[in-house]
């Protein structure tokens, strides 16, 4: 594309360079510029990329967007002035990708918890479908079935765009897209067509980027704002109830999803095992009967929130129900891990306190031994879930270790010991172990028959922040080698 034919679909408040200048992509990472790219200079939170125009110039980029243009490169290249160069980068990349988002049904799901589980049972859904189609999040970016992995939930716009022309080139047109509130806040997913968004609940998280919940509401709720088609709300969440009611207010396409109120969608007369919950499902007044292979009221409310996106873009609700009964889970979601131990050991991403809560509520259904929970906090993040977070694990389980999880620079025993006093303020019995492989070895050697084991926080997360580096890490492949040392040890694998 030339660049004078985007400056003709761009806002920018000056242009100073030569017009006919052929670009080809765009990136906001110096290290990555290639020749013709377009450079885009954002004022980061902890460093400003304009500082980096020059090593961009040098490594090829045909012209720069940025807020200002530093002396040490004035006339040197193409300079696009904007005010904000975060919404700049979503226009511009938007404009050279073509508009990839107008030729996929995308479906935005936003919420403290449940995000990834419910873009996966909607890929499930369009799998069971024969169709083809794609995931943006938590877990990577899955083009049918290609995983490319990715630094945030949500991805900077030009990466994001990029992602989505890839799925068109691949003929790939259902999207399910996880929507983080930095990401509504941060310009990421500006210009990006949304169909049906979901919104699966809110509770404290992220208050070290929005400072109040309030702040991080009112960031959740732009996402519905931008569809085309519907919203799928769950109302048994306090901040569902109000987001739906204040759609229906705007006159807002929505429709809500409960188990304990009533709703558009749904579920009643949950029964729970260890295997997961089957349920009758009423929708707009049709009753079926439905399961999920993830034990638990939430994995239900998840379903119910994938369930409503795809009626709402056509799928049959025969099939739908067919298909949840055919999905195995999600990795790393309340996953059982194998073993020959007569325990269960559970994988899970339970990090905030609602997030264990809801998982230690499941496990109470059907746990018959002890229930023991290994589990950290994030450093220089809300240090104010701490002790909430020891005191669901004092509450719930008989045995609580407590280790490192991202303490980036902060002292992980020091996190240990607040999350410690929510443990003691219901009596409970911990033990800290720092390193993480070493608790996780500690949790299954101890195990008893009957045992439920919960290893929570991690999960699929690939690394260990260290402040200084993330250091690569898999909690599944670290348990499974604990099962089994263990097994062995106790003569139950010979392997």
């Amino acid at each position: 594309m030339k660049i004078d034919d985007l400056l003709k679909e761009f806002n920018y408040e000056s242009y100073y360079g030569k017009s006919s200048v052929d670009i080809t992509g765009i990136t906001y990472d110096s290290k990555k510029v290639e020749k013709g790219d377009i450079f885009v200079a954002i004022k980061g939170f902890t460093a400003d990329g304009h500082k980096y125009i020059e090593s961009a110039l040098t490594a090829g980029a045909a012209a720069v967007i940025c807020e200002y243009v530093p002396e040490s490169v004035s006339g040197k290249s193409n300079f696009i002035l904007v005010k904000s160069s975060r919404e700049a980068m979503a226009h511009a990349a938007n404009i050279l990708y073509g508009r990839p988002s107008e030729h996929i049904n995308i479906t935005g799901v936003t919420g403290t918890n449940g995000k990834t589980s419910t873009t996966y049972l909607l890929k499930g859904i369009y799998d069971y479908l024969g169709e083809k189609s794609g995931i943006i999040g938590t877990m990577g970016t899955l083009i049918d079935n290609k995983k490319i992995k990715i630094s945030n939930t949500t991805p900077e716009s030009a990466d994001l765009q990029h992602y989505l022309n890839k799925m068109v080139q691949e003929s790939v047109y259902n999207c399910f897209m996880e929507v983080s509130s930095h990401a509504l806040e941060l310009n990421r997913i500006d210009d990006v067509s949304i169909d049906v968004g979901i919104f699966t609940n809110l509770t404290r998280d992220h208050l070290d980027f929005h400072e109040t919940m309030e702040n991080y509401y009112l960031a959740k709720k732009k996402l519905f704002y931008k569809t085309k088609l519907n919203n799928i709300i769950n109302i048994d969440d306090p901040y569902g109830f109000r987001l739906y009611n204040e759609l229906i207010a705007d006159n807002i396409p929505a429709s809500s999803y409960a188990i304990d109120r009533k709703a558009d969608i749904k579920a009643s007369n949950l029964v729970t095992t260890m295997h997961g919950t089957s349920f009758d499902l009423n929708i707009n007044g049709i009753i079926k009967k439905a399961h999920v292979n993830t034990p638990g009221k939430f994995s239900v409310l998840n379903s119910m929130g994938a369930l409503g996106a795809a009626f709402t873009q056509g799928v049959n609700i025969n099939d739908i129900i067919a298909a949840l009964s055919t999905i195995k889970g999600v990795e790393g979601r309340f996953e059982i891990l194998k073993n020959n131990l007569d325990c269960i050991i559970i994988l899970d991403f339970a990090h905030t306190p609602d997030g264990l809560e809801k998982v230690m509520d499941t496990i109470n259904e059907f746990a018959e031994g002890r229930k023991i929970v290994m589990f950290g906090a994030g450093g220089e993040r809300d240090i104010s879930r701490r002790a909430p977070m020891g005191e669901i694990a004092g509450k719930y389980c008989d045995l609580s270790i407590l280790t490192s999880d991202n303490p980036r620079f902060e002292d992980p025993y020091e996190i240990c010991l607040e999350i410690a006093k929510g443990v003691e303020k219901y009596y409970g019995e911990y033990k800290i172990i720092i390193e993480r492989e070493e608790a996780i070895y500690y949790a299954i050697d101890n195990c008893r028959s009957k045992d439920v084991i919960l290893l929570a926080g991690k999960s699929t997360e690939p690394y260990q922040d260290m402040g200084v580096e993330k250091i690569p890490y898999d909690e599944a492949t670290i348990a499974k080698r604990a099962i089994k040392m263990v097994e062995k040890k106790r003569g139950l694998n010979n392997n």
